[in-house]
């Protein structure tokens, strides 16, 4: 039971889910041996009568008996009760699904509003009702046709049956739509829009959404950002699809390993909570070189891909490329939560090949600077093939006769299969709803995928659909051993009927949340799929008043961005933040709303992740009356900055390609910062995107840099090198930078720092005279130089290099 009742008939909604879907099985089944069995019924006496027929037609073929001949055919008295009987239950099966079909008025979509209308309830309803005696009384009629065995009743019965089904199934139906609720639509069908909200709300988990309004302020401030260095300096630079092809350049090592996807994810470094992009190194058998593409590499030696490559968000080396805080194979790193210590993924998110271990050859691990490695599997996947008969099922199952001929399949070998993530937890359970994308997870030293399941049904009454269902909940968080292939069901939300029932019928397969390793729990968070499922049905459903639902006056919408020069809807991404009001900040998945016709934004939803508050969503509102610059009106004044532009076209004729990240909107307090990280990549296929510069705008400003501190001085209107302070300290002051902020010189008199970091200064220095350069802007180009300046002066003592006189003034 779902412990709520539908409004209308007062059934808990279990009837609905569980119930009603079986007894139509039940009648649909009954309906269809019935219609088959009396087919059959009537051809058997059919053939029996045949003989009477045959020789009435061959009297009606001789000429004398043309004028005399009566033609009088007709089934035996058996028969005409036999046929009764079957019509009769026919017709209360009959009569049954009219009853069930009352149930299905719940999911009408006749009315203005999903479910049960007014017309439904006041004319649909008596319908079927009558429908449903007149179908018993037919039936009650055919039987006592058992005695009279005349056809005549069961004429009538049939001229009854379908008099009442055009009439008061349609006619009358139609009638009272058109002349009784159109004319007043909004009065009628207001109680059953009411319906439609309550039920939606619930059954998407958007009735314990928490809804608040914060007044908009229009501009954010440099002591803002201060104040809120740590959301700050955990703003994603890197966008996971141009990162997606540097790893694969900087990563991949050898053709056979490819990087699938990235996943964002936080990990504890160096005492903080910090946002990583990761990625796990898979192998796949179509990498190999075709000359050794042998059956024996694919199924026997090449078996598994190796470790994974981590690096923050917001981190640039080099000239725009990631900070790679776990790489290589083996994997190296100084992180001791990012250690691993058993890389190898035989099960992974295209590993959907199946393959052999503890065969008679060995299987490679990694690759050396001279030859290979080589291991043994020592886990505990797969199936056993230790006898002839499990061998051949299995040649039969793979259609591979080598499974049966090769040598070095022995009694200790394990076939692996199903190792593809998606299709093994589809073949474990597949009455349950998967997301698309399978996350990896580093925990004590091992890797593992964690996936989120979902529980979801179409049988909620007056739900209004999306998708394909009309009710869902998060309820399983699977974990899977990338090295055993072992998949454990965890059930975080007891709360779901539907997974009660399906825990009740496996009790074996699910476990309690509880019992999740504390290093996996960690990473549990908000999925994207639902956030976005919810999003669009939040989009119309946060309108509880009927009257203004039913105008939709204020239907929101998910914006659009702009990503490779096309406009596309507005992913979620996470963020580490506190709501407005709170302090504690969390790792969180946020996404904007805008009004259906207009750009400006209107409202962001948050849903956490961490801890007691896992699952928690509130939804941001700003006034109506205040104008909060959305993502399309952003994009557009980054397209009308002449600087930026100017910077796009040069790029762009340099046979290079310019990518724009995805837009991301930072709340800050009850502001909101904007920021766009661009990508450049040149022609070619071995090249791959760096990050060049960082897009930053606020209510009134834009600015640009080579890293985010440098575009918030040029969006603040700072001069040069002016980092926004950190916690407590006001603009202009230079702070002891967080993790991955560039320190930042305060004065052209000589810097100091480590020979990095004043590299990267002296670059950020001379990108920023560059642009004052072609700007035509020789003050600020004049304070770069002199700060660029000033941080090689710094790095020349630091290297303990003699700096040369200056040259006399001439």
């Amino acid at each position: 039971p779902f412990g709520q009742a539908d409004p209308l008939f007062q059934n808990d909604i279990g009837f609905y889910v569980f119930g009603l879907p079986f007894f139509e099985f039940l009648r649909g089944w009954g309906l269809t041996l019935l219609v088959l069995g009396g087919i059959g019924t009537a051809i058997i006496y059919g053939l029996e009568a045949a003989p009477q027929l045959g020789r009435q037609l061959n009297e009606a073929a001789q000429p004398d008996r043309r004028d005399s001949l009566s033609f009088n055919f007709s089934l035996d008295a058996r028969a005409r009760a036999h046929l009764s009987v079957l019509g009769a239950l026919f017709l209360l099966v009959v009569a049954v699904g009219y009853w069930l079909s009352r149930f299905d008025l719940l999911y009408s979509m006749r009315s203005v509003a999903y479910g049960a209308g007014y017309t439904d309830v006041n004319a649909k309803l008596p319908s079927l009702n009558i429908l449903t005696v007149v179908a018993v009384l037919m039936a009650a009629l055919l039987l006592i046709n058992i005695r009279r065995r005349t056809w005549r009743l069961l004429l009538g019965a049939v001229g009854v049956w379908l008099a009442a089904w055009v009439v008061v199934g349609g006619i009358y139906p139609a009638f009272v739509q058109q002349f009784v609720v159109k004319p007043s639509e909004f009065d009628k069908e207001r109680p059953y829009i009411i319906n439609n909200i309550e039920a939606t709300r619930k059954a998407f988990g958007l009735d314990k959404f928490k809804d608040r309004e914060v007044p908009a302020v229009d501009t954010i401030t440099p002591v803002q950002i201060a104040d809120n260095r740590s959301t700050v300096n955990n703003i994603r630079l890197w966008d996971y699809r141009p990162i997606l092809a540097t790893y694969a350049q900087l990563q991949e090592i050898r053709p056979y390993y490819t990087f699938r996807h990235v996943d964002i994810d936080r990990y504890t470094i160096d005492g903080q909570e910090r946002q990583v992009m990761l990625s796990g190194r898979e192998l796949t058998p179509d990498g190999l070189q075709e000359q050794i593409r042998t059956w024996q590499n694919q199924r026997l030696t090449y078996t598994h891909g190796y470790g994974a490559v981590v690096s923050p968000v917001n981190e640039i080396e080099g000239e725009g490329l990631p900070k790679l805080l776990v790489k290589n194979i083996p994997p190296q790193t100084d992180v001791p939560s990012l250690k691993i210590t058993q890389p190898e993924i035989y099960f992974g998110e295209q590993t959907d090949n199946y393959v052999f271990v503890n065969s008679g050859t060995q299987e490679f691990d990694y690759p050396l600077v001279e030859g290979n490695q080589y291991a043994d599997y020592k886990g505990r996947g797969g199936v056993t093939i230790d006898n002839f008969f499990t061998k051949l099922l299995f040649a039969l199952r793979f259609g591979d006769g080598n499974v049966m001929l090769s040598e070095y399949i022995t009694p200790q070998t394990r076939v692996l299969f199903h190792r593809e993530i998606q299709d093994a937890v589809q073949t474990l359970a597949p009455f349950l709803k998967y997301d698309h994308d399978p996350y990896l997870v580093i925990a004590d030293g091992k890797l593992y995928w964690l996936q989120d399941a979902y529980a979801v049904s179409d049988r909620y009454p007056y739900s209004s659909p999306y998708g394909g269902f009309n009710y869902i909940r998060n309820s399983v968080k699977v974990a899977i051993d990338a090295y055993n292939g072992t998949v454990v069901y965890y059930v975080i939300d007891k709360s779901d009927p539907i997974v009660q029932a399906y825990r009740n019928i496996f009790p074996q397969l699910f476990k309690d949340i509880s019992e999740m390793p504390a290093a996996l729990r960690a990473h549990i968070r908000y999925p994207e799929d639902l956030m976005n499922i919810q999003a669009q049905m939040y989009a119309t459903f946060h309108m509880t008043d009927p009257q203004v639902f039913y105008q939709k006056e204020d239907l929101w919408k998910v914006p659009f961005g702009t990503q490779n020069q096309n406009s596309v809807p507005l992913e979620a991404y996470y963020v580490n933040m506190s709501l407005p009001g709170e302090s504690n900040e969390q790792f969180m998945l946020i996404l904007p709303f805008t009004p259906a016709s207009k750009s400006n934004m209107i409202a962001w939803m948050a849903a956490k992740s961490d801890g007691e508050d896992y699952g928690k969503v509130e939804v941001i509102r700003y006034p109506k009356q205040q104008l909060v610059y959305g993502p399309q009106q952003i994009e557009a004044r980054i397209d009308q900055d002449t600087l930026i532009s100017q910077q796009l076209t040069l790029w762009s004729q340099s046979g290079s390609t310019v990518i724009r990240g995805n837009l991301l909107v930072i709340p800050i307090g009850n502001s909101v910062l904007y920021v766009e990280p661009l990508f450049l990549q040149a022609t070619g296929t071995s090249n791959f995107p760096e990050l060049k510069r960082v897009i930053v705008a606020t209510g009134s400003n834009v600015g640009i840099g080579s890293d985010l501190n440098e575009a918030l001085d040029v969006a603040f209107k700072l001069a040069p090198g002016q980092v926004v302070g950190g916690a407590g300290q006001g603009p202009g002051v230079n702070p002891t930078p967080a993790a991955g902020v560039t320190p930042q010189p305060t004065t052209p008199g000589g810097s100091t720092g480590s020979p990095a970091d004043l590299t990267r200064s002296a670059q950020s220095h001379y990108s920023r005279a560059q642009t004052a350069l072609k700007a035509g802007d020789w003050a600020t180009y004049g304070r770069e130089i002199d700060a660029m300046k000033a941080d090689l002066d710094g790095l020349a003592a630091a290297l303990g290099i003699e700096t040369p006189p200056a040259a006399p003034t001439p």
